[in-house]
């Protein structure tokens, strides 16, 4: 099930050498602490180590010389840096070099250059990545719905969809994680049938909440009471990202409404969860929609 976790080179180990600990003024919050605790509850709560590019990538056009570079690299990791850096600073200068890395034989490598290349214009190797999702081989279709699924264009939501009708829950987690990057309340009915039949549903609530369409809110509401710890954790999750439906206007005031009357009261109910896990996300959700009381459930499951 594709998740958000920590990246790592070859030897496991993040990047960008050791971490040192900052300074706490008293009283202040030992942030590192809180870090761990986040880890040995879920990875997937602590955010990803950054691309080692990332000043690159805010330079822009301007830093596409030195991202070239970068792919002839002897280190495995700095050059699908450089590639995933290429794709989104989508500089057409790097198209050449970046079908070099198709053949490279690292196969992180290989992917990323694929992805960089759609995104930065070369069309040719999309329908080839769509043509994946139709392989008898789920390891294929699962490839095919990550690399779209960061590639995130609309055009291939009807083609996930049709891959979503499967038997195969690592094939339907995989297709709704990739639906929920691309962020089409097109998907919506799909997903939200998986959610109700507990078809791949942590990962399709993930995607409601990234959809953000208040429409999701009676299926995660439901999901609060799921059999697994992580449908319910990751519905308690979604239902803190939809306040990002609309800020303003029919749907903002809709959302404002529901939230008051039914997913708030649904949310509070599940600080009493027997899963940390679950418990946690909900004190997130509630924090986000603006209730304190999930501010201070929030510390109490971190420092308790």
């Amino acid at each position: 099930m594709p998740q958000k976790t920590t990246v790592g080179n070859e030897d496991g180990k993040r990047r960008g050498g050791p971490t040192r600990r900052a300074p706490k003024s008293a009283g202040a919050p030992d942030y590192d602490a809180i870090l761990d605790k986040l880890r040995q509850i879920d990875a997937s709560f602590v955010t990803a180590t950054e691309n080692r590019f990332a000043t690159d990538i805010a330079r822009g056009a301007a830093a596409t010389d030195h991202l070239i570079s970068a792919l002839r690299s002897s280190d495995t990791a700095e050059r699908a840096d450089a590639a995933e850096a290429l794709g989104v600073v989508r500089d057409t200068r790097a198209l050449a070099p970046l079908r070099g890395l198709l053949s490279d034989p690292a196969p992180e490598v290989r992917g990323n250059a694929a992805i960089a290349l759609v995104k930065v214009g070369d069309e040719a190797l999309f329908p080839e990545i769509v043509k994946g999702l139709r392989d008898e081989n789920p390891k294929v279709v699962i490839g095919a719905a990550v690399a779209l699924g960061r590639i995130a264009d609309r055009r291939v939501v009807p083609n996930l969809v049709e891959a979503f009708k499967t038997d195969d829950t690592e094939v339907g987690s995989a297709v709704a994680w990739a639906l929920g990057q691309c962020g089409d309340p097109a998907a919506l009915p799909w997903l939200i049938t998986a959610v109700e039949q507990g078809f791949a549903a942590p990962n399709a609530c993930e995607a409601l909440g990234r959809i953000g369409d208040p429409k999701a809110a009676p299926a995660l509401i439901k999901a609060l009471a799921a059999p697994s710890d992580d449908t319910r954790a990751y519905s308690a999750r979604a239902l803190g990202m939809l306040r990002h439906a609309g800020s303003s206007g029919a749907v903002g005031a809709r959302m404002g409404q529901l939230a008051a009357n039914q997913v708030v009261p649904a949310l509070k109910r599940t600080l009493k969860d027997r899963s940390k896990k679950v418990r946690l996300c909900a004190s997130i959700a509630l924090y986000e929609l603006g209730e304190k009381v999930g501010g201070r459930q929030l510390v109490e499951e971190l420092t308790g």
